[in-house]
């Protein structure tokens, strides 16, 4: 069974821009022009306020202005467009492996293979929309047992959606030949012989019709019937992670660009997913009216991929920052990419067998880090070296690190007290010792000492030791 979906969305590069605006910036009147000339450029999006003004696709700018005084003007960017789709097709990607892009507005998806996992069109889309919550446009989705008839019913408004064939067929043969896709040359001259649908264009013969309009008719039929394949080149994630987001206006603050940021870590969100990767690394790039760049690293201290993760981590990390200058384009770029695995070796992780004890951990250190700094949050690391000052050390905290050296299992207190506290040794009961230590002859830390495990008068367990400058205490056990 072949099974198409198309998705057109005719305010694409508007409904983005929209997007970003306040509630009070979208109910004023914008529209994008296209063309070379000022004043005689035409109309090709709109949104609602200037609908309601009475601007219409295809009108002069000149017009347009002369209408509507407070109208907002944008030149319409194709290329800016095209991105926008290959961000959609790289949201979708999660759901639907074969997706062909048909700039400036549409994609094409073979869906054959996953109506059933989806429980049939509906369901699909239902899957589709829901990974549209974060993208307020407006599109229309028809289904087809070509390529083309999802095409045009989707490019004429009619969302579609049937296994049946003969549905869609007579769905399509209503059409107006206006609707057609054919050249506007061939359409006029249809229109003149009084074809009028896309359904009478098929009723007449088809040699008939190679010889008046040539070769191009001939195929654009067997396309719309299925006798003719149409090649796609379908839609590949890129191996790297890079993505830019015109502002519009100036934003002042990092804090005003968590919005759009939220916009950019979904994008990320879809391309790990995708790769089952995690990212340990970001990079934020801002492009400011001079053009000059302002680049911010954002670093986890633990794995991450989700949304919300990326985006509570960010922020926080944000809040330390200023911008010199304000902003016109965000961009992100993902730097540390490593597959998701389990994780183990890590010296506070309890149990080998699994990486969840870990993970609420990572977490917490990456709050930590988001919050203080890097330098503020760290870990202890033992070193072969029998003398507790040596034995122990702290570095900044790094989830991969090399795994500790494995000492003795000796008993040994979480907190050491530097200095040591000179102590009464008749005020304490010995438990356990004596553990002498004899090192450190080749250096200039020498140690010899006896160390005990013993109670004070209020019942605390202490690390002691007999030196030759006497009793001290060294440490604690919790």
């Amino acid at each position: 069974m072949n099974a198409w979906l198309y998705m057109h969305a005719p305010q694409l590069l508007l409904d983005t821009q929209l997007a970003l605006q306040t509630s009070v910036q979208q109910q004023q009147p914008q529209i994008l022009l296209e063309g070379s000339r000022v004043g005689a450029r035409q109309v090709v999006q709109y949104n609602q306020a200037a609908a309601a003004a009475g601007i219409h696709k295809h009108m002069t700018e000149v017009t347009a202005t002369t209408l509507v005084a407070e109208l907002q003007l944008r030149p319409y960017q194709a290329a800016q467009e095209q991105r926008i789709l290959e961000q959609l097709a790289q949201l979708w990607y999660q759901d639907i492996a074969h997706i062909a892009l048909y700039p400036p507005q549409g994609l094409l998806f073979e869906v054959a293979s996953v109506l059933r996992l989806y429980g049939g069109f509906h369901g699909l889309l239902q899957q589709l929309q829901q990974r549209l919550q974060e993208w307020p446009i407006a599109y229309v989705v028809a289904s087809g047992d070509t390529p083309m008839r999802a095409r045009l019913l989707a490019q004429a408004g009619h969302s579609v959606l049937s296994n049946d064939a003969r549905t869609v067929q007579q769905a399509v043969a209503q059409l107006p030949i206006s609707r057609s896709g054919l050249e506007p040359i061939h359409i006029t001259r249809l229109q003149q012989l009084g074809i009028t649908t896309i359904g009478a264009l098929q009723q007449r013969h088809r040699s008939a019709l190679g010889k008046r309009f040539g070769r191009a008719m001939t195929q654009y039929l067997a396309q719309l019937q299925g006798e003719l394949p149409t090649p796609q080149q379908y839609y590949q994630p890129p191996a790297q992670f890079s993505q830019q987001l015109d502002l519009l206006a100036e934003v002042a603050s990092w804090q005003q660009l968590l919005f759009p940021l939220r916009r950019l870590l979904q994008q990320l969100e879809a391309f790990l997913q995708v790769r089952q990767l995690s990212v340990r690394s970001i990079l934020l790039q801002v492009k400011h009216r001079d053009g000059q760049h302002t680049e911010q690293p954002i670093r986890f201290a633990h794995p991450v991929w989700q949304l919300k993760d990326m985006l509570g981590l960010t922020q926080l990390q944000l809040e330390r920052q200023q911008l010199s200058q304000p902003a016109l384009e965000l961009g992100l770029r993902a730097q540390r990419l490593e597959p998701r695995q389990l994780q183990h070796g890590d010296l506070i992780q309890a149990s080998s067998e699994v990486a969840a004890p870990t993970q609420p951990l990572g977490e917490l250190v990456s709050r930590l880090q988001a919050r203080l700094g890097q330098q503020a949050v760290q870990r202890s690391h033992s070193q072969r070296d029998w003398r507790p000052q040596q034995a122990q050390q702290w570095q900044l905290w790094q989830a991969n690190t090399l795994p500790a050296m494995v000492m003795p299992q000796l008993p040994r207190p979480l907190w050491l007290l530097e200095p040591e506290q000179p102590i009464d040794p008749q005020q304490w009961q010995l438990q356990w010792g004596p553990e002498r230590l004899a090192s450190g002859w080749w250096d200039d830390a020498p140690c010899q000492r006896d160390y005990y495990v013993a109670l004070d008068q209020q019942q605390r367990q202490g690390w002691i030791f007999h030196s030759q400058q006497g009793w001290f205490v060294h440490g604690w056990f919790t």
